[in-house]
């Protein structure tokens, strides 16, 4: 850090030294941030200067923002203050390339203020995101930049948010963020985050010694005497703002410097200190003090004219005023900014409550004269009194409209409240309500579900009614109370239907969907309901949503594997079904993948999941990504390819904590749980299984009962039989429960025989797998029957076993579950060598063996290996070279960059950062022993079959 910046900052030396550290991390490309914390007055303010402006020494780029109370709901006001500057200086085409790639996400949020009409559904808040981390990477790949914010805790919601989903991700860039905060302020949600982030260094600063504070008095008075100095410490308690206001207050009044004066300078205290200001507004002429005032109100950064109005001066009598204001050090030289934001609040604290809200109401009605933003015209109506002005509301909704276009549902939410609050006539209240409870729904609040469901009580026109009974439906799905929000849909269908037909089969659909999650008694007559719509034929969007939501009871109710394969695929009528709904969470799509599933239409599967998620990473739908990709994960788990079964859960779990999505947790975590026992990592499924709070009760639904399968599954693997066997068997009544007992959901009678058979309880265990076997063989799909075959083998036992785990070999051979025929085959063999046909065993054991290790199931690879050698096979431990020693990260980074795809393409469509696939291509290259991309598309041609999409 530059030596003048640290002679004129008294004990800072340290901190200095740390943000140089911080500093020259970053512009060697280890970004880094670092949050200073201390209480007004402390110097945090000029720590972050002395820092930017030795930053813009070493040839960074320095953004700055200082936020601010009138502010904080702003829609990413801070963000916007840090980059605005920046984008308006450069010419436009340079101002283009930086919004190239996926940074064009974040070009709405700098556009002027939006002039489309009508609310916006659309949740573009993880768009934005995405887009603005991106326009950043844009920013520091021409130098390396600063992003300085100041009073970070007056920050606004969304603005915080981006810096906590910028701190991770901030390795790799020439980057470096700084900012301070007051600790008195609290540090909660996002800032708190961002505080606690690992790539966080924070820098408590604590007031001036002794020493330093004569040091202080003496750069300012001269040769003062030192118990003159002391008291001056005494009096502030080395607070450095404190101590110049005390130093001022000491010019003015011609104090003597010597040891006389120290009792009126402790006399003072640190209380007065800190009025010095109102003392010496009370001194000066009425036209100072009106327009300090007015500039409290109007906050920093106003005009002369708009401050002179509200003062009741001219503007020639406002300039003088702020000269005053200036020598007074109240008020930064040269514009309307205090010197402090300390000093704003004790001027605004003088103000009395009515006042102050009467001054509000003024200004806003100056500044909309004034032509000023809708925003800034808000800010003041929200701090003034309610009037029920009709004009307030229709203000406050299209500033709250604006706010969601930018991707930033907190500064909405704040708008609509006070919109609410105003109150909005009769006309306008369903609106206020529904705008007001799809913000709040956007932020996963709970209050959105109780407006949502006054603003349902009030709509009658359809189309509003419609879309508030589908969010307010979700809100009561998400937070468990399914039962309510079908019953919601079911009072409003009526309504709906006598308007709008096609709105009608629109509800009737979901009502449909939200019924799977809820209780027996709700579900049963919401699927007989659906029954009366079964002669559509699919001709509009209603009717195609009806028809795929029918083709999943029916596909869960057939009695073929094959019949409810073709009724899947006819409800999705070749991608059209997918194309017209955009899902995020929730919808008959995901139900029909999972269907794909249980009737082994892999191939369909992955063509569906791969259009879903090229449509989701083209909007970046963070909810969308995450739940396609889960799905994908289950796809490749049931084909057999465990680690990127593995990777896709990982992957889930990453972007839905990361961005605080609790839904689809348990059903990711279940995935993640069965391909780490596959894996042979139980200590590693145990680990998550309790980092992810499903140790103890797992809730009820359909989206929980995979984790209860796999924590099931988990506790046979590690040997206790007794909680695994329970627990599958309560799977087994949920399933039952939910009505998705056939072989489209589960096969847990086949891990309980097979469990119950290694126990010795071979009765039960065979009555349990034949039921299952059954079941499979009426069902259709090869992998069931060839899994219940095993189950059956297992069971009998003796000579019995080997004729079934033929059968069960020879079934699964023309099955997609590779896995489970690599275990068939493994199991064959041990059954032939305990027979003594060892040589057979030792064919059936390689067999096994090999497709072990090409799944990727090492748990299952150390088995067949065991046995191998028992069986007196060569089992040796090959070496995986090229392809095979790829990680699933590995693989996709270098398929992306063989097709020619950029870093930050790639970065960009695995929502990454560019140092993870510099990482992962480092890697690749030394793995598959060439020197670059270009070498890539022939090494991987030339190896393996290609990865999972």
């Amino acid at each position: 850090m530059a030596a003048e910046a640290a002679g004129t900052l008294l004990e800072r030396e340290h901190e200095l030294t740390e943000l140089g550290k911080v500093l020259t991390a970053a512009r060697q490309g280890h970004g880094r941030c670092a949050l200073v914390q201390a209480a007004a007055g402390l110097g945090k303010t000029s720590l972050l200067r002395a820092a930017s402006e030795t930053a813009a020494g070493m040839g960074f780029a320095c953004c700055r923002a200082r936020a601010s109370e009138l502010e904080r709901d702003f829609a990413y006001g801070c963000v916007r203050q840090l980059l605005e500057p920046a984008l308006a200086r450069m010419p436009g085409p340079e101002r283009d390339r930086l919004f190239e790639g996926a940074a064009a996400l974040a070009r709405p949020l700098f556009a002027p203020t939006a002039t489309l009409q009508g609310f916006p559904l659309a949740d573009t808040s993880f768009a934005m995101l995405h887009g603005l981390y991106w326009l950043i990477n844009n920013l520091a790949a021409g130098c390396p930049v600063v992003l300085s914010v100041d009073d970070l805790h007056w920050s606004d919601t969304e603005s915080l948010r981006f810096l906590a989903y910028l701190a991770p991700r901030l390795d790799g860039l020439p980057l470096a963020v700084l900012a301070s905060t007051r600790p008195d302020q609290g540090e909660a949600g996002e800032l708190a985050r961002l505080a606690n982030a690992p790539e966080t260094m924070a820098l408590r600063l604590g007031p001036l010694s002794a020493g330093a504070t004569a040091t202080l008095c003496q750069r300012t008075l001269g040769d003062v005497a030192p118990e003159f100095a002391a008291a001056c410490h005494e009096a502030t308690g080395g607070n450095p703002l404190f101590v110049e206001a005390l130093l001022r207050e000491v010019t003015q009044e011609g104090f003597p410097l010597d040891s006389r004066a120290a009792g009126r300078v402790r006399r003072i205290g640190p209380a007065s200190v800190a009025d010095a200001v109102l003392l010496h507004l009370s001194a000066t002429p009425a036209a100072t003090a009106a327009l300090v005032r007015a500039i409290a109100v109007l906050g920093d950064g106003g005009r002369l004219a708009e401050a002179a109005l509200l003062a009741d001066l001219s503007v020639e009598e406002a300039a003088q005023a702020a000269d005053v204001l200036a020598r007074l050090a109240i008020l930064k030289p040269g514009g309307l900014e205090f010197t402090h934001p300390i000093v704003r609040e004790a001027v605004y604290a003088d103000l009395g409550a009515h006042e102050r809200a009467r001054a509000h109401a003024r200004a806003a009605v100056i500044l909309a004269e004034g032509g000023a933003s809708e925003e800034r015209i808000a800010a003041q109506v929200a701090e003034s009194e309610p009037a029920g002005a009709p004009e307030r509301v229709e203000l406050l909704r299209r500033v709250a409209a604006d706010a969601l276009r930018r991707g930033a549902p907190a500064a909405a939410a704040a708008w609509l409240g006070r919109a609410l609050a105003e109150p909005p006539p009769p006309e306008s209240s369903a609106a206020v309500l529904f705008e007001l409870g799809y913000a709040e729904l956007r932020l996963a609040r709970p209050e959105a579900a109780g407006h949502l469901m006054a603003a349902v009580e009030l709509i009658r026109e359809p189309g509003l009614l419609t879309t508030s009974v589908r969010l307010v439906a979700n809100a009561l799905t998400m937070s468990g109370r399914a039962d309510r929000a079908v019953a919601v849909i079911e009072s409003a269908v009526p309504v709906v239907d006598a308007q709008d037909p096609e709105l009608g089969l629109l509800l009737e659909a979901d009502l449909a969907a939200h019924a799977q999650q809820a209780s027996p008694e709700t579900r049963a007559p919401a699927e007989e309901r659906l029954q009366r719509h079964r002669d559509l034929t699919g001709a509009t969007r209603g009717e195609r949503l009806v028809r795929a939501t029918l083709a999943f009871q029916d596909a869960r109710a057939s009695e073929s594997a094959g019949d409810a394969a073709a009724t899947i695929e006819r409800a999705l009528a070749g991608g059209r079904l997918l194309a017209e709904q955009e899902p995020d969470v929730t919808g008959p799509f995901y139900l029909l993948a999972l269907g794909l599933l249980g009737t082994d239409a892999l191939q369909l599967a992955d063509a569906c999941l791969g259009q879903a998620l090229a449509e989701a990473r083209a909007r970046a739908s963070i909810p969308a990504v995450a739940f396609v990709t889960v799905h994908r994960g289950w796809v490749s788990l049931q084909r057999g390819a465990v680690a990127p079964a593995e990777a896709d859960a990982q992957t889930t779990l990453e972007l839905l904590t990361s961005h605080h999505i609790e839904l689809g947790t348990a059903f990711a975590l279940g995935l993640l749980i069965e391909a780490l026992i596959e894996r042979g990592k139980l200590h590693a499924a145990e680990r998550a299984l309790r980092d992810g709070g499903f140790a103890g009760k797992i809730p009820a639904g359909l989206a929980s009962n995979a984790l209860l399968e796999a924590r099931s599954l988990l506790r046979l693997a590690q040997g206790r039989t007794a909680e695994g066997l329970a627990g599958l068997a309560e799977f087994g009544r949920r399933d039952e429960l939910y009505g998705a007992a056939n072989p489209l959901a589960s096969r847990w009678r086949s891990h309980a025989a097979a469990a119950l058979a290694a126990t010795g309880d071979k009765g039960p265990a065979r009555q349990m797998a034949l039921d299952d076997l059954e079941r499979a063989r009426r069902w259709g799909a090869a992998s069931g029957i060839g899994v219940a075959l095993r189950a059956s083998a297992l069971a009998a036992g003796g000579p019995a076993s080997v004729d079934l785990l033929r059968q069960a070999v020879a079934v699964l051979a023309e099955s997609p579950a590779r896995l489970e025929h690599a275990r068939a085959l493994t199991d064959l063999g041990a059954a032939l060598r305990r027979a003594n046909h060892r040589a057979e065993a030792r064919g059936a054991l390689r067999d096994g063996l090999t497709l072990a290790e090409q799944c990727g199931a090492d748990a299952l690879t150390h088995r067949a290996r065991t046995e191998l050698r028992a069986a007196g096979g060569r089992a040796s431990h090959p070496e995986r070279t090229g392809v095979q020693r790829l990680t699933v990260s590995e693989r996709r980074v270098a398929e992306l960059a063989a097709e020619g795809r950029s870093n930050p393409e790639i970065a960009q469509a695995l929502f990454v950062t560019r140092k993870t696939v510099e990482t992962h291509l480092g890697r690749v290259y030394h793995k598959l022993g060439v020197s670059g991309r270009g070498e890539l598309p022939r090494a991987l041609a030339q190896q393996n079959p290609p990865a999972s999409p």
